[in-house]
């Protein structure tokens, strides 16, 4: 469906929403009757006011220019022009208005449509099959695109249907789809089974939705989502507070003001190239987390597990690592790392410190040996 330009529709649904209540206090106070007699003789009276104006208005505007000419019929031509000119007028006006009604009229249906569009996808939402599962989430991912006014309640129902469908009722740290594996350079691997096909539909239709601004956290924690792909996509404000994202494929992932990985399980999640600053990872579970070139200035790791992870070019640049376990980490590739940083972390001799930091720190805390 064709759509109106952005700098006349916006204005007309500005003054639709401002003049709103004025509408419904009159509808409902005002008699159906009364409210039509009024509008007919409001009608009535236009349109005996254009011809009025068109009849006379050669003798209101033009009287001296008309009273002028002695020649009767260049009188009567003058008269005839002034009236053609009035009436060209009229007419314009009138097309500015059959365009106002067209603009009212298309969007009006315009959002009866978008109504029924997010009404039968949240129906086949709840269906049985996974077919019409995932049609009606391809189904709201369209719809979010193209009306910005039903974007929220897009992305609510999309993130309630994910809850819904994978909870995460109990912390499970077992780690039973973990492996070693010396092929990778953090030495795990995940080897679990992939989600179900209509869920990560969803996770990818929220991880590719609209930039368009989001307030407040679109909450997806605590979840069940171990192997969830959301590589390449757009994560920012994305909740996940205590979800389950073993082997989780973040590589690319990009947000502005951050996502929210407290307390995650993110053991051999793959988050090279991430851009995430400003993020919330405190208390997340990084063992084996491949964190290449990742971007985590101004994030918060604190009390994070980082033991096996792979940190080549990771930027830490003003990251808060208070009580973040460093213990065997090789950090000697790492950016924006401070003396200050590390002296309130966890480290221990197997700590490999970038060179431009020179040798270890005095007022490091050192490792625990009952925790080892």
């Amino acid at each position: 469906m064709a759509r109106l330009p952005r700098w006349f529709a916006k204005p007309y649904e500005v003054l639709s929403l401002n003049t709103f209540k004025v509408r419904r206090r009159l509808r409902h106070e005002v008699p159906v009757w009364l409210r039509r007699f009024v509008i007919s003789c409001a009608a009535l009276a236009a349109l005996t006011g254009v011809a009025l104006l068109i009849w006379r208005g050669p003798f209101w505007f033009d009287s001296q220019l008309i009273e002028s000419i002695k020649d009767p019929e260049k009188k009567a031509q003058a008269v005839t022009t002034s009236r053609t000119t009035l009436l060209q007028i009229a007419l314009a006006f009138g097309g500015l208005a059959t365009i106002v009604f067209t603009a009212r009229s298309y969007l009006l249906t315009r959002s009866g449509q978008v109504a029924d569009r997010y009404t039968k996808a949240a129906t086949q939402l709840v269906s049985a099959h996974p077919a019409e599962r995932i049609g009606a989430i391809y189904a709201l991912s369209r719809l979010m695109r193209d009306s910005p006014r039903d974007h929220r309640a897009v992305v609510d129902l999309l993130a309630g249907f994910i809850r819904e469908a994978r909870p995460r009722d109990e912390y499970i740290e077992d780690g039973a789809d973990l492996e070693q594996d010396g092929t990778y350079e953090s030495g795990w691997h995940w080897v679990g089974d992939p989600l179900p096909i209509d869920v990560q539909t969803a996770l990818t239709a929220l991880n590719k939705r609209p930039r368009r601004y989001e307030s407040p956290w679109i909450q997806l924690g605590p979840t069940d989502l171990p192997g969830a792909a959301l590589l390449h996509g757009w994560v920012d404000n994305l909740h996940f507070e205590g979800s389950n994202l073993q082997g989780a494929d973040l590589v690319n992932a990009r947000c502005i003001k951050g996502v929210a990985l407290h307390e995650c399980d993110l053991r051999a999640a793959n988050l090279s190239g991430a851009r995430l600053p400003a993020s919330h990872i405190s208390g997340a579970n990084l063992v084996g987390a491949l964190l290449r070139w990742a971007d985590l200035r101004g994030s918060s790791l604190d009390g994070s597990d980082l033991r096996g992870a792979a940190l080549r070019g990771c930027n830490l640049k003003g990251a808060s690592l208070v009580q973040t376990d460093l213990r065997g980490v090789d950090l000697t590739e790492v950016k924006g790392l401070t003396h200050e940083q590390l002296a309130l972390a966890v480290i221990d001799d197997g700590t490999l410190v970038p060179a431009y930091l020179g040798k270890r720190r005095r007022g490091a805390v050192p490792s625990d040996p009952e925790g080892q």
